[in-house]
């Protein structure tokens, strides 16, 4: 199969996933639609997208729909955030750790009127109200995210690997370690405020560490990905916020990259057929 052929096969597929989301077929309980997809773009051998250069069309609506979902309206906690995303994308893959996820939400507060609450861990008991999740207590924070800095060294070593060898056949897991991890940092909830975003942001790293695309909630999809996490942290049934997030990734290839192809490709027939055109007119003279 060409790398052409190849590439016609990924974008009808996702041009198939699109018309299936359309029609509200999407968001099976295994996610084998996503998980097939996902499989798809990343065993067929031809140029993905690049995570690093992401357009700022896409950054405006991660920044609206994260700012929504957590009813942020302070325009100084928005661009916070914006500065949060431009460091974690700025920030290099090999110094990037567990521990920076502190650094990130100084960003998120630093342009607040007190930016010295951000990047402290928290000191006292916080709650999730109405999600029955019991979270860390205060006095063990730091230890708890102590205790995660393997897996986060693991992940981070599966996905450089990844890249660099362009093996991924293990994308899949990887992802679910990823998700996995989110979970657990939000129930230890390091932070006063600002945890959903700082370790969603945190997550997106670690995707475009092993070049994946980062992925953002919007606000009609809200109810479901909290219903997700509650399940996950709650019962431990991580199913549910896997298959969330691998459809999530679908929707940021498809908006980032394979949307691009097929205006790409659109506009190469209409540049072919108005050379054509010009070619048959110079005959008839």
């Amino acid at each position: 199969m060409s790398n052409y052929e190849k590439e016609n096969l990924v974008i009808t597929s996702f041009l198939g996933y699109r018309y299936r989301k359309n029609n509200d077929l999407l968001y099976s309980p295994d996610g084998r639609v996503a998980k097939g997809l996902i499989n798809l773009y990343y065993s067929v051998d031809f140029k993905r997208l690049d995570p690093n250069v992401i357009n700022r069309g896409f950054v405006e609506r991660y920044i609206k729909n994260e700012s929504a979902i957590e009813s942020v309206h302070e325009p100084a906690e928005v661009k916070g955030l914006e500065l949060m995303y431009e460091d974690m994308t700025s920030m290099p893959f090999n110094e990037f750790e567990l521990f920076s996820i502190i650094s990130l939400h100084k960003d998120l507060y630093s342009r607040c009127p007190h930016p010295e609450a951000g990047g402290k861990l928290r000191t006292g008991e916080v709650f999730l109200p109405g999600t029955g999740t019991d979270l860390c207590p205060h006095d063990y924070v730091f230890d708890k995210l102590l205790s995660l800095e393997d897996l986060t060294n693991d992940i981070k070593s599966l996905a450089t690997y990844m890249k660099e060898t362009n093996d991924y056949e293990h994308v899949i897991d990887y992802i679910e370690s990823c998700v996995k991890l989110n979970c657990e940092l939000i129930k230890v909830h390091p932070f006063e405020d600002g945890n959903g975003r700082t370790v969603r942001c945190f997550i997106n790293k670690l995707f475009e560490g092993a070049g994946i695309p980062p992925v953002y909630i919007k606000v009609d999809e809200k109810y479901e990905y909290n219903l997700a996490m509650n399940k996950a942290n709650n019962e431990g049934d991580y199913n549910d916020i896997t298959s969330f997030y691998l459809f999530k990734i679908c929707d940021s290839i498809m908006e980032l990259d394979i949307n691009k192809r097929v205006r790409e490709e659109r506009e190469e027939k209409i540049y072919d057929i108005k050379s054509s055109k010009k070619k048959k007119k110079k005959k008839r003279k």
